[in-house]
């Protein structure tokens, strides 16, 4: 087969993974990340991968006119398998001492998303924003690129072998009519569902076709060579990455308009396969060479360690310690370099596997890692306290109907029990939907059909003013609330009013629209449940508990015994703040109207005139406001004696 190997590949390779790390070490300077767009360099390796896995098979086509799946699958295995298992190994003997046990229950479940390629779909369904935080608390997020890839694996040689054996001559019209279609849809979806348009194959294909199509224009493209100065086209496409990498922030909305720029950057290098050209000799300098060449382990290496170095704090407790950021990315590339060499270098090209061998021994390697992992998970819990069991448990999205969470849902919501004649409705923002997954569980084993109807900040109010509205709460979500609502006659509904609405406290016509919907629904013969406020903290719960437990590890128990150390808010000051929910709640009266105060649940039960976010073994807060599982469970058997009693 025809030697294709371009060096300057590699210093593309550099390029990308220089910027990934670059963005990953959070550097600010006057407030302004440094390399806002570094994340960018995960587009130029779809681009690259695509040229090559195109090129690698059609090559091979020219030559037998075929090429073998079988082969091709087992070569991307070789390449990607053995240095995965490795960092995911030694990511879990860290996770075992570091994360607490939700996190590390967590954890586990992106570890079998990793080994199986779907960690993209995992992280979706899970509700992992990757746009959240820079550096997360999920070692694994960044194998979400991987997930991608490899599904490209998976399908583009069959599409490619169909394409080439029955539809040669239209070959370029085909791969351009699936790139332009991918990157409509993910234009299209980029703004109103951000996390699947990340996250997804069908956002990202157009990217990996780019480099693709390279292979079948290329030789075209050598004709005007005369008219166009190679240098000039080089100089552009490293331009347009670069400037990326510095001018786009907006991770949060992104593959867009503007991952166009350094795709067309990487694109254009690519096309020009001119020898002389000087940007080809900057890109194949040995040192970006070099960092090409353990790339792939450096991608798999440098975030679980920068990670861990947020977690333990070794970078400081607000993660800008700068020398200790570069200790981890010596660190990083070192085991990098020793990855490569050891385990890339042996398992491609020293050790000479049988295909059924080496699937095999991947196979039992899998099995006994995953169910190794799981085994010991009841041991990693007993390192810690109970209260610990919950720890950053995202309780909202927990509720999933068909693997997609009920959370976020703007038209097809979850149904549960529908068989049932007896209906309820939960409706409100993220905070009911922390609640509903508790709720469920027993209204489900009562047989009532529960429907939950929760969007992020979007209570069940008619917002008065469309520049208030945003994707998670408008015009639109409320009226498919009302509409599904209204097919279930006589149905009860479990309502609650989010007191820190800043923009619902000022308007007063959102307010009256709330209690006429309200008057409306009860007129028609549906029973209300109104939950009055719950409070909220001023702090993430979960986060100032876990560093004041690591700091107070050899006596955490004395720590959490002590009342003094309780998070929480003063009672007074909550009341004061949701005054305004309490009296548009009292101004609602009416025979089917039912209405429920929790704030005994939190307020003035373990310590006078506070409330609460924890106790010594149980957690009532996630964060400043979303509900455990614990509290969660204590609200919903309330609810249900007020259900029962209306049944």
């Amino acid at each position: 087969m025809k030697n294709f190997y371009r060096t300057e590949i590699d210093g593309l390779r550099a390029l990308g993974i220089l910027g990934v790390i670059l963005y990953h070490l959070e550097i600010f300077f006057n407030g302004k990340q440094f390399f806002p767009g570094g994340f960018l360099g995960v587009d130029i390796f779809f681009v690259v991968s695509g040229y090559l896995i195109t090129n690698l098979l059609y090559e091979e086509y020219k030559l037998k006119g075929t090429f073998s799946l079988t082969n091709f699958y087992f070569r991307r295995a070789k390449r990607l398998l053995p240095a995965l298992v490795t960092v995911v190994f030694f990511t879990t003997l860290l996770s075992y001492f570091f994360l607490f046990p939700s996190e590390y229950d967590y954890y586990l479940k992106s570890v079998t998303a990793s080994l199986f390629f779907i960690s993209n779909i995992f992280f979706h369904y899970s509700g992992q924003n990757y746009g959240e935080n820079i550096i997360s608390e999920k070692p694994l997020l960044h194998t979400w690129s991987l997930g991608v890839e490899e599904q490209f694996y998976i399908f583009f040689p069959l599409f490619l072998l169909c394409i080439l054996k029955f539809f040669r001559k239209f070959k370029l019209i085909i791969i351009l009519l699936f790139i332009f279609l991918s990157l409509f849809f993910c234009l299209k979806i980029s703004s109103t569902h951000p996390s699947f348009n990340f996250y997804f194959l069908s956002s990202r294909i157009w990217e990996l076709l780019i480099g693709g199509i390279i292979v079948f224009i290329s030789k075209d493209f050598k004709k005007f060579d005369s008219k166009i100065k190679s240098n000039s086209i080089s100089l552009i496409g490293i331009f347009l990455i670069i400037f990326s990498f510095i001018n786009f922030d907006d991770v949060n909305n992104h593959p867009s308009t503007f991952t166009i720029l350094p795709v067309t950057g990487c694109f254009l290098i690519l096309l020009n396969n001119n020898k002389d050209d000087l940007i080809k000799k900057f890109l194949s300098f040995s040192v970006l060479r070099g960092i090409g060449l353990i790339s792939y382990s450096l991608y798999l290496w440098h975030y679980p360690i920068f990670v861990f170095g947020k977690i333990t704090n070794f970078t400081g407790a607000d993660n800008q310690n700068l020398n200790a950021k570069l200790i981890l990315i010596l660190i990083a590339i070192l085991l990098s370099i020793l990855t490569f060499l050891i385990i890339e270098n042996t398992f491609r090209k020293k050790i000479n596997f049988k295909i059924n061998h080496f699937f095999l021994g991947i196979s039992v390697i899998y099995l006994l890692c995953i169910f190794g992992f799981y085994n010991i998970k009841t041991q990693q819990e007993k390192q810690f306290p109970i209260i610990t069991k919950e720890l950053k448990k995202r309780t909202w999205f927990e509720t999933k109907q068909y693997f997609k969470p009920c959370f976020q849902r703007k038209k097809y919501f979850c149904s549960f029990n529908k068989r049932s004649e007896k209906s309820i409705f939960l409706i409100g923002d993220s905070v009911m939907a922390s609640l509903q997954n508790e709720l469920k569980n027993i209204l489900i084993t009562k047989n009532y059909k529960f429907t939950p109807m929760t969007n992020a900040g979007c209570d069940f109010i008619k917002i008065s003013n469309k520049k208030n509205e945003s994707i998670f709460c408008n015009l639109n979500i409320h009226n498919e609330r009302i509409k599904s609502i209204k097919k279930d006659k006589k149905s009860i509904l479990i309502i609650h009013l989010n007191y820190s609405n800043e923009i619902f406290e000022k308007d007063e016509i959102s307010q009256q629209n709330f209690i006429n919907d309200i008057y409306k629904l009860l007129n028609s013969g549906h029973k209300v449940i109104l939950i009055y406020p719950i409070p909220q903290m001023k702090i993430h719960t979960s986060n100032v508990l876990s560093e004041k437990l690591s700091k107070n590890k050899n006596n955490s128990i004395d720590f959490l015994n002590d009342e003094t150390n309780f998070i929480h808010v003063k009672y007074n000051e909550f009341k004061e703040k949701s005054e305004f929910i309490i009296n548009i709640l009292d101004k609602i009266n009416h025979i089917n109207s039912f209405k429920l105060n929790i704030e005994d649940v939190f307020c003035n039960t373990k310590v006078k005139d506070k409330c609460i976010g924890h106790d010594n073994e149980n957690l009532y807060f996630i964060d400043n406001s979303h509900l455990s599982n614990f509290s969660a469970k204590i609200i919903s058997k309330k609810l249900y004696e007020i259900i029962s009693r209306i049944d």
